[in-house]
């Protein structure tokens, strides 16, 4: 028996689609709009935030004796929020085109 191992966060963030609906009555109680808006604009503040700590890295290690076990922990927090920058843009991506699909079939 293979297992599936999930090494990644985002491997196990999932949206329902709308076209295979499991569970019709919570599938149709979901605002596709707004979650792929909201995953938006969390991706985009993830995104900020790793560009800051990068900086702050640049900054860091900018011709100074640099502490390595301050760029070891930014490294890991900049890992980590990419790992959750993907994971809000899959759950965006899925999002709206499942919003999009339910608005071409209720027209």
């Amino acid at each position: 028996m293979e297992v599936a191992i999930t090494k990644k966060f985002f491997q196990i963030v999932d949206i329902p689609d709308y076209r295979y609906p499991g569970n019709k009555d919570a599938i149709m109680n979901i605002d596709f709009n707004s979650v792929a808006t909201d995953c938006d604009t969390k991706t985009i503040s993830l995104l900020e935030a790793i560009n800051i700590l990068g900086i702050n890295i640049l900054n860091e290690t900018d011709g100074k004796k640099t502490d390595s076990s301050k760029i070891s922990m930014l490294s890991g927090i900049i890992c980590d929020l990419a790992e959750l920058a993907i994971a809000t843009n899959k759950i965006s991506q899925s999002a709206a085109y499942s919003s999009g699909y339910k608005d071409a079939e209720n027209v």
